[in-house]
């Protein structure tokens, strides 16, 4: 559950340099891979994420690993921390899934300690994923695209974090889409807006991601990078 955004998780939890002893916070931690890496370092990690179907899995690694990361259910936008509780907070192309993205900045901000680190890595509008989000959102989406935290990151997070901002290439083999069937399934805003059409808006849906599929083939993909320390 974690491969697809593997190097982007090692690239920010090197960047982020956690200490032993620190306590993290991963938001929107998915399958934990973030988490994962940054508890290696010995930091202690929590991570939260409002879908339950991937913490069993986090879990499970966590405990064959014998790092110090927990994993619960948890909103991006409502924290269950103390202000400045934690020494550094991050999410790797999580928190830009959450409906209010202004109340999420602000949480991230309210937990993080004074000094603390802030790590995130955003989505491209101009990437394979932030294009088939567009369309996504054309048919009815949520009224901030997830890519506009890229476009934004400076408003959203700026006056309490100084920032540090990078595009990048994913290293490696260019990654192809994943079949429909598997595309629906794994991805969140895909799967609740074919459970609300038809079998002709479905099918319609699919030919035109498809089609910005085929524009990015043999393309590496790219992702922006975000640092910060809270002011």
């Amino acid at each position: 559950m974690n491969e697809g955004n593997a190097s982007a998780h090692e690239v920010l939890a090197a960047l982020l340099e956690p200490k032993r002893g620190e306590r993290w916070l991963d938001v929107g931690t998915g399958g934990g891979g973030l988490a994962l890496r940054l508890a290696r370092e010995g930091a202690d990690v929590v991570g939260v994420d409002i879908a339950e179907d991937g913490l069993e899995h986090a879990r499970a690694a966590a405990r064959e690993e014998g790092v110090s990361a927990t994993f619960r259910h948890g909103d991006a936008q409502e924290l269950q921390f103390a202000d400045g509780e934690l020494d550094g907070v991050a999410s790797a192309f999580g928190v830009i899934f959450a409906p209010d993205r202004e109340r999420a900045a602000s949480e991230l901000a309210r937990v993080c300690r004074p000094g603390g680190k802030l790590g995130l890595t955003l989505m491209p509008m101009d990437s394979r994923t932030g294009e088939m989000l567009t369309v996504i959102a054309r048919r009815g989406g949520a009224a901030h695209h997830p890519a506009s935290w890229e476009t934004d990151v400076e408003q959203l997070l700026g006056a309490a974090f100084a920032l540090e901002v990078e595009r990048r290439e994913s290293p490696g083999p260019v990654q192809q889409a994943p079949p429909w069937e598997d595309f629906v399934r794994a991805f969140a805003p895909l799967r609740d807006l074919v459970a609300r059409l038809d079998e002709d808006g479905v099918a319609s849906l699919q030919r035109e991601l498809e089609a910005v599929a085929e524009r990015y083939a043999g393309r590496p993909a790219s992702y922006v990078v975000v640092l910060g320390r809270r002011r």
